[in-house]
C-alpha cells in the first residue's frame, strides 16, 4: 500500500506540473477547467479531512496518572 501511495504522488506530483506548466498561455476556458478540478479536489479532501482525525489528549488527565504512578512507584 506504500508503494501504491508513493506512486500516487509520484505522478499526481508530475501531473500538477504538467497542468501548470504553461497556464497563463491557456484559453479562459481551459483556466476555467484546470481550476475546476483543483476544486473538486480540494472538495474530496474536505470529505476525506474524516480520516485526519487525531486523537485528542486530554493533558490534565494524562499529568495526574503520571503523578499518580510516580507516587506509588515512591511508596
Amino acid at each position: 500500500m506504500k508503494a501504491q501511495k508513493k506512486e500516487l504522488l509520484k505522478k499526481f506530483k508530475v501531473l500538477i506540473e504538467d497542468l501548470l506548466d504553461h497556464y497563463e498561455e491557456y484559453t479562459q476556458q481551459e483556466q476555467e477547467q484546470v481550476k475546476e478540478i483543483f476544486t473538486r479536489l480540494a472538495d474530496l479532501n474536505g470529505v476525506l479531512d474524516k480520516y485526519d482525525v487525531e486523537k485528542k489528549i486530554n493533558w490534565q488527565e494524562y499529568f495526574i496518572a503520571l503523578g499518580q504512578c510516580f507516587d506509588a512507584m515512591n511508596h
